[in-house]
């Protein structure tokens, strides 16, 4: 057996133990569970198809790690999109930061949920001519 495939062979054991389907008894770098474990490890979203796959197999603990690892991909945007909303919603002004970093963030969120803002958060509402 060539290094090459030696290689592939001790990265798709350690992928299958990564993503707890140990008990999926083909092993060959071939397998379809190889190709979704790869695009997975490389934040590549995987198709419904493939997700069908899974569960089809019994891969049940290996579906759930999965799905919520997709999941965690698209919570960027989400954010993005909630802190947009958030500064529509609140009439800030287009030019101010966007960034999810920015302190004006939390400071929407905690407007939005109805709790206090803190005297410093209200100084820097109006330091900002945020009010």
């Amino acid at each position: 057996m060539d290094k090459e495939s030696q290689n592939r062979l001790k990265h798709f054991a350690a992928f299958k133990s990564k993503y707890q389907a140990n008990n999926y008894p083909d092993s060959s770098p071939s397998s379809l569970l190889y190709l979704i474990l790869r695009k997975v490890d490389l934040e590549i979203e995987i198709s419904e198809l493939e997700l069908n796959w899974l569960q089809e197999h019994e891969l049940f603990e290996t579906f759930e790690i999965i799905w919520l690892q997709q999941f965690r991909m698209g919570e960027s945007k989400r954010l993005e999109a909630e802190f947009s909303h958030l500064k529509a919603k609140y009439k800030v002004a287009k030019n101010w930061e966007s960034s999810l970093s920015s302190v004006l963030y939390p400071i929407l969120w905690k407007l939005e949920s109805e709790n206090s803002l803190t005297d410093s958060e209200v100084k820097f509402l109006q330091d900002n001519n945020l009010t």
